[in-house]
């Protein structure tokens, strides 16, 4: 009885310990965070909630929807299941879903990137290209037919619209993601381009923007400022910001237009892991993480289940 009670008494000391140790650390990353990433944090406003994270979606491309006064994002699913797009309206906070089919089949892709433009919907697809389909909504829970990939010079990754223009880009880590876009400027090599299309004709590029590694998401400003998210794994986030003098035209030529490099920003604001695909909205740039899904326990450590505003000035 003795030994029983003895080793109940250890049982709990250990588990007591754990416990300890798993809030001590919590807390630490919460300081941490609040510490890291002050400039982020003021910053950014609340727009809404970030949905379909408690529906198992890995959420990677974010547009805001003019027409039908939503959000929306694309991911794939923690369950193996077809890809979705969700709609939130910011202000009642009410959620749709739509599972996509590519030729009438089910599509399983990254959905890396999302954007609504002229009343299309474009989606960025690692490696396979870019998709354009009517921006039309349908009723909730039915089917959105994404039709055949537009191959383009570069992976796909993500994609943004503004002026008339599709800009959609490439990720590269010289790792298990290589691209191979070569450029080099004054020293610095980059592997990963972004190219820059009419909306009206997606056969023949505008301009290549060359970039650097771990690049998921870009956006252009009124002002023209370029604003570049950065993240891979759990190091944090990084928002690079590029205005117009940061912006070199080389003369040079990739794809039979020429090549604007984007080397040393302007500035850099770190932000918690894993920001995805960004939007402009009234302005401002919008973006959400990846990390706050289902698949990740970190992520909702930080509490990161929003869609935010970032203030860039």
């Amino acid at each position: 009885m003795r030994r029983s009670s003895t080793f109940l008494k250890i049982f709990f000391v250990i588990i007591f310990a754990l416990v300890l140790t798993l809030f001590l650390s919590w807390i630490a990353l919460l300081t941490y965070g609040k510490v890291t990433y002050t400039d982020t944090f003021a910053r950014r406003t609340t727009l809404t909630k970030n949905p379909g994270l408690q529906d198992g979606l890995v959420p990677q491309g974010l547009t805001w929807h003019q027409e039908e006064k939503c959000f929306l994002t694309a991911g794939y699913r923690t369950d193996g299941s077809p890809s979705r797009i969700y709609a939130i309206d910011p202000e009642t906070e009410t959620t749709r879903y739509y599972q996509l089919t590519s030729n009438g089949q089910p599509f399983y892709g990254h959905t890396g990137g999302l954007q609504y433009a002229g009343g299309f919907l474009y989606l960025a697809d690692d490696g396979t290209g870019l998709y354009k389909f009517s921006g039309k909504l349908p009723a909730n829970g039915e089917s959105i037919e994404i039709g055949k990939p537009i191959a383009v010079p570069n992976n796909t990754a993500f994609v943004f619209a503004a002026g008339g223009f599709i800009y959609t880009g490439e990720f590269n880590n010289d790792k298990e993601y290589q691209c191979h876009n070569d450029f080099s400027y004054e020293g610095t090599y980059h592997s990963a381009i972004v190219t820059k299309y009419r909306s009206n004709n997606l056969a023949m590029p505008e301009l290549v923007y060359s970039i650097g590694n771990e690049i998921q998401g870009f956006a252009i400003l009124t002002d023209g400022t370029i604003v570049l998210s950065q993240s891979y794994g759990l190091a944090p986030s990084r928002f690079l910001i590029y205005e117009p003098a940061q912006q070199i035209m080389t003369g040079r030529i990739m794809h039979g237009v020429e090549v604007c490099f984007l080397g040393e920003p302007t500035r850099v604001i770190q932000a918690p892991p894993m920001s995805e695909d960004l939007d402009v909205r009234n302005g401002t740039l919008v973006y959400m993480t990846e990390s706050a899904c289902k698949k990740y326990l970190f992520g909702n450590l930080y509490f990161d289940w929003n869609i935010y505003a970032l203030k860039i000035d």
